[in-house]
C-alpha cells in the first residue's frame, strides 16, 4: 500500500478532520487563532507588512503571531519590550549574560535580542514556538498559559540582570 502522506508537502500528514474541517482540507490555522483570541476578547489584525503575522494585545501587551493555512504551528513574539543604548557597553554585555542564562533555564521560550544600527539601541524580545491545533483540549486555556509565560520570562530577566549587577557590585568591592 502507498503512503498517503509522501505527496504532502513539508511532510505534513493528512489530518483527521476537526470542527467541521472537510477530509483532506489543510487546517486554517490563522482563522482558528482569530477565532481563539476573539474569545479570549482580544482585537486583532493582520499586519499589514507580513500577510502571515497577526497582531494583538493581551494583557495591555503587544504581541505578533505568525501562522499560515496548512501549517499547524505558530511562532509568537513579544517585541522590544526592553532596550538598551548601544553606547552602554557595559549594560549590553550584562544584558547578553542574562539573555544566554535564560535561554538556557526556561524551555519553550527564547529570549533573543537585535540590535538597530539606526536608532542605536539593543532590544530584547521573547518567541515561542507552539503547535496550535483544534485537537488541543481547552486550547483557549492552553494559548493563555503559554501568553502568561512571556509575562513569566520578562520577570526572570529581571531577577537574573539584578543578580549579574549585584555579583559585579560584590566583585567590585573586593
Amino acid at each position: 500500500m502507498e503512503n498517503e502522506n509522501q505527496n504532502q508537502p513539508n511532510g505534513q500528514q493528512n489530518e483527521q478532520p476537526q470542527n467541521g474541517q472537510q477530509q483532506g482540507q489543510p487546517i486554517d490555522t490563522p482563522a482558528f487563532i482569530k477565532k481563539m483570541l476573539e474569545t479570549m476578547g482580544c482585537q486583532c489584525q493582520e499586519n499589514p507588512e507580513n500577510k502571515y503575522e497577526l497582531l494583538f494585545k493581551y494583557q495591555g501587551e503587544s504581541f505578533a503571531i505568525r501562522t499560515q493555512v496548512g501549517y499547524p504551528f505558530v511562532r509568537i513574539h513579544d517585541m522590544w519590550w526592553y532596550s538598551v543604548d548601544m553606547d552602554n557597553l557595559d549594560e549590553i554585555v550584562r544584558v547578553r549574560k542574562a539573555v544566554n542564562e535564560l535561554n538556557i533555564a526556561m524551555p519553550g521560550f527564547s529570549v533573543v535580542y537585535t540590535m538597530s544600527e539606526e536608532e542605536k539601541m539593543m532590544g530584547i524580545h521573547t518567541m515561542a514556538e507552539l503547535l496550535m491545533i483544534p485537537a488541543i483540549p481547552n486550547p483557549v486555556g492552553f494559548f493563555q498559559h503559554v501568553l502568561g509565560g512571556f509575562f513569566q520570562q520578562k520577570k526572570n530577566f529581571a531577577q537574573c540582570l539584578d543578580a549579574i549587577k549585584k555579583a559585579e557590585a560584590q566583585n567590585e568591592s573586593k
